[in-house]
């Protein structure tokens, strides 16, 4: 029996090994669970979340600063005007690696894994 850790280290290693999505593709994930990575359009790290439902996240979430957090720092230290020119550089200049998850709890424990080893920008603020 695998030890908490090594299934995690190995959900990890899923994760980033796993293949771009788009943001439109990741909006078709209706009711799933899981870690989400977004890359710039440099293909760099800039945050780490999870979500209980991917297609609201990505849906909805993402389209109101007042609701997700990453809005506001984009916002606040990436310098665009407001919550449309986010969602607009997410979707076309960004790119997404996902992983699903079975709980919350497997969710949140491979999200801070994944923000402890990747360090992505907007999750330092």
């Amino acid at each position: 029996m695998k030890s908490k850790i090594e299934f995690l280290g190995e959900k990890y290693k899923s994760l980033v090994e796993s293949d771009f999505m788009s943001f439109d593709e990741v909006v078709l994930l209706k009711n799933t669970m899981g870690v989400y990575v977004i890359y710039n359009h440099l293909k760099e790290i800039i945050y780490v979340g999870n979500t209980n439902k991917f297609n609201v996240r990505f849906g909805t979430d993402l389209k109101h600063e007042s609701t997700h957090t990453l809005v506001m720092k984009f916002i606040k230290f990436a310098h665009f005007e407001d919550r449309y020119q986010v969602v607009d550089y997410l979707k076309t200049k960004c790119a997404m690696k996902i992983e699903i998850c079975d709980s919350k709890r497997e969710a949140e424990a491979l999200e801070g894994i994944a923000i402890y080893c990747m360090n992505p920008y907007f999750n330092k603020e």
